[in-house]
């Protein structure tokens, strides 16, 4: 009589093979919010004197009376407030990245969702820095600075929307990866 040698393979469950692609994807995030958001913190604690200095102050009004863009002025009165905003902007990302490292389902729906959310909100950062160069390139006066600076503008433009289309696209294709059944059984 001859018997087959005992395997070693595990039997199979019925459950589709781990993909742990997610896990890493989570940690770098997380890291990366976490790095961000310290950065920012450190930022408006920086900011804080400097945006109470004379020179900073004289900018700020210098931006007023030539009528820069309102948002730019903005964030120029205050530089503290713009930092701790960038930073709070992280919290979700990291709050999401959490979830997903730890394999929650909110987890993965929250950093699903931040992926569109933040692909489509990088190509409208895009064009708001886009519509403030043109404003203070049309500041200028002289033709042809303006138009020189225009065309390095719409190069700049052109570069910068093109990366962001090309990460909306790998984002949704993250996504769309995140949602598919293998992965989504295991939240």
């Amino acid at each position: 009589m001859s018997q087959r040698p005992p395997s070693l393979a595990t039997p199979g469950h019925g459950t589709p093979p781990r993909t742990d692609f997610v896990r890493p994807i989570a940690l770098t995030t997380l890291l990366v919010c976490m790095a961000m958001i310290v950065w920012f913190l450190l930022q408006a604690l920086v900011a804080w004197p400097i945006g109470a200095s004379q020179p900073w102050q004289m900018l700020v009004e210098l931006a007023e009376e030539s009528g820069w863009p309102p948002s730019l002025r903005w964030m120029l009165a205050h530089p503290v407030a713009t930092s701790l905003l960038l930073g709070a902007a992280c919290v979700p990302s990291l709050v999401s990245s959490w979830g997903l490292y730890k394999g929650t389902r909110w987890g993965l729906l929250s950093f699903v969702w931040l992926l569109v959310i933040t692909g489509i909100g990088n190509i409208g950062v895009a064009w708001w820095m886009d519509r403030v160069a043109a404003v203070l390139i049309g500041m200028l006066g002289e033709a042809d600075v303006v138009e020189a600076l225009n065309a390095q503008r719409i190069l700049f433009t052109a570069t910068v929307l093109g990366s962001c289309v090309l990460f909306a696209v790998l984002q949704g294709w993250l996504a769309w990866r995140l949602m598919r059944p293998d992965i989504r059984s295991r939240y």
